[in-house]
């Protein structure tokens, strides 16, 4: 069960990860287009900066949080515990990590509300084209789930780690 859980969840952080890659796709070609339109032919083509900033930006950051974690890409300052002893560094590791949960749990809370309610209304941006945003409302707090995920398992392994140590040095 326990092995299945970790691959259901490297599979679920590993989709989402591809997913925003190939979203980077259609980002690197609507904005050149979109610049030559303008400048080269007079005509910009419409909606690129809704669909760059409210639809593909927002699965770009928020779905690879927990891939980057995974794979230690995470900024990491070590200024002021690089000379503590290693047990009060695990300690202060999972301190950090108990508040990465906190913080993203909250920021997917209320992202979720918002997502629900966006899609009640069915929000969407208006222009030349109405692009329905409600669809990237919901990237938020998937993102963030699956990065409070990874957190919990890594800091449950740190803690699990921790005990093992105390227990050989008894």
């Amino acid at each position: 069960m326990k092995k299945t859980c970790q691959t259901s969840l490297d599979w679920f952080i590993k989709a989402l990860t591809i997913f925003s890659i190939l979203l980077l796709i259609p980002m690197m070609f609507l904005v050149p287009a979109d610049v030559i339109g303008r400048y080269i032919f007079k005509t910009p083509i419409p909606a690129v900066f809704e669909i760059n900033a409210s639809f593909l930006m927002v699965a770009v950051v928020f779905f690879p949080l927990a891939f980057v974690h995974q794979k230690r890409g995470h900024i990491y300052v070590n200024l002021f515990t690089r000379k503590l002893p290693d047990k009060l560094k695990n300690i202060l590791d999972l301190f950090s990590l108990v508040l990465g949960i906190v913080a993203y749990a909250l920021i997917g809370w209320f992202g979720l509300e918002i997502a629900i309610e966006s899609t009640k209304v069915r929000e969407y941006v208006s222009g030349i084209i109405n692009l329905p945003i409600w669809i990237s409302k919901w990237f938020i707090p998937i993102g963030c789930l699956a990065f409070c995920l990874e957190l919990l398992r890594d800091g449950l392994s740190r803690a699990a780690n921790l005990n093992a140590k105390q227990d050989r040095e008894a």
